[in-house]
């Protein structure tokens, strides 16, 4: 019995502490990604914000703006609120500035992360709607949030590196 007391003892503590456990990890690894997303977005003079590789591609400042709407739009499938005054539809036109889109971008990230800590693990597998074939779930909505942030760092990281900018965390 004693053995047993111990057992289930165990087993609780493990499944409390385990709580929430997904959420923490993909808020701090979003809080990573954010930051260096923010850092490059910060060392590229505002003058190559309209630099593409090529002709049909987006340029700095459309994939800033990309990045903002995807973190809203992925928020909003764990329940956050888009914030006033954004429009989604317009979103890379009305952010015409490097500071405008570096606010938004602090914002976005902001209500992302949020998001995440207030998904709670038992609505992880809660279907959300994507506009693209396929079952997603509240935790399919933050590991794709995750990467598409990842993605685009790198997308950044060559632009800059294609204009001379160096990432300030490698140097």
């Amino acid at each position: 019995m004693k053995t047993l007391l111990t057992f289930l003892a165990l087993t609780l503590s493990v499944h409390i502490f385990a709580q929430g456990q997904f959420q923490k990890e993909s808020a701090g690894s979003i809080a990573f990604v954010s930051g260096h997303v923010m850092k490059l977005a910060e060392a590229i003079p505002a003058d190559k914000y309209s630099w593409s590789p090529q002709s049909g591609v987006r340029n700095v400042a459309q994939v800033c703006a990309h990045i903002i709407s995807a973190n809203y739009w992925f928020a909003s499938k764990l329940g956050a609120k888009i914030p006033d005054g954004v429009n989604m539809e317009t979103l890379e036109k009305d952010l015409k500035t490097k500071d405008a889109i570096a606010k938004e971008l602090k914002r976005s990230y902001e209500v992302a992360t949020e998001a995440i800590k207030g998904t709670t693990d038992a609505t992880l597998a809660t279907k959300v709607e994507f506009p693209f074939p396929g079952e997603y779930t509240k935790m399919s909505a933050i590991l794709i949030m995750l990467g598409h942030s990842n993605e685009h760092l790198g997308q950044l990281i060559a632009y800059a590196r294609s204009n001379g900018i160096k990432p300030p965390w490698s140097e």
